[in-house]
């Protein structure tokens, strides 16, 4: 066993849970405590209460969650809502959530996985998202259509967007995950040929036909488990921790 207040902190150093400013509704940190004690971990996407009965049934007393169990907001403990919590409750489970701080970390973040994972060349902190360095870019030594495939490949996704010249080089390639089609001109003017992002947004695939942009999307979910993966594998390393990742796909 571990005890929960070592992998918290470990956790809360590590991605500067405390540093970071995320929405209110992030929550970032420990969202719910058990006895203290940890022999298993389940990392998700997403803190439904599906993927809770999942972790309760596989035998974890911690969960990590991208998107913690309360993004649905302040609301009464009433309902389904309170069903999630009296389920922690009564099975021991722990919930801790990262959001932002998760998205951009150099090296266990969503977007740090996927440019590993692409294979991009120079990578540094360039996507701004409302106020805060997110996203990354880099170099990808190909074509758009290499790399609309690579993309494909490593997501698992089918992926979508606008691609105005299939056969050219990628070029720069700026990289954020999640639901980040609305910075589509910040691509536009810092000079990006290709955007990679999750969430489809109709009007963004208007602006980037509009400003030749090449964007793609493979899906909010799919672009968003890199990074609660990379923690497993960090809690496995330094605490001999079993882990598991528990897929619940949105289709989204």
């Amino acid at each position: 066993m571990t005890p929960l207040q070592h992998i918290t902190h470990l956790l809360d150093t590590t991605l500067r849970i405390r540093e970071i400013k995320d929405a209110p509704v992030a929550l970032n940190g420990l969202q719910v405590e058990n006895n203290g004690q940890v022999t298993k971990v389940a990392l998700a996407v997403d803190g439904s209460q599906k993927t809770i009965e999942d972790a309760i049934a596989v035998g974890a007393d911690l969960l990590i969650l991208h998107h913690g169990i309360y993004w649905c907001g302040l609301r009464p403990m009433t309902g389904w809502f309170k069903k999630k919590i009296e389920t922690c409750l009564q099975h021991n489970l722990a919930i801790y959530g990262a959001h932002l701080p998760l998205d951009l970390h150099p090296e266990l973040g969503n977007n740090a996985g996927i440019a590993q994972a692409l294979g991009l060349s120079d990578c540094t902190p360039e996507v701004d998202y409302h106020g805060t360095l997110i996203g990354v870019a880099g170099t990808f030594n190909g074509t758009v259509a290499e790399l609309r495939d690579k993309y494909a490949s490593i997501t698992g996704s089918c992926i979508t967007g606008f691609v105005q010249d299939a056969a050219a080089p990628a070029g720069r390639v700026a990289v954020c995950s999640g639901g980040a089609g609305d910075v589509i001109y910040q691509m536009h003017e810092k000079g990006y040929r290709t955007y990679l992002t999750g969430e489809e947004n109709h009007w963004v695939v208007n602006a980037a036909q509009d400003m030749g942009v090449n964007i793609l999307f493979a899906g909010h979910y799919a672009t968003e488990t890199f990074g609660v993966k990379a923690l497993g594998k960090l809690l496995e390393t330094q605490f001999g921790l079993p882990t598991v990742f528990i897929d619940n796909p949105t289709g989204m």
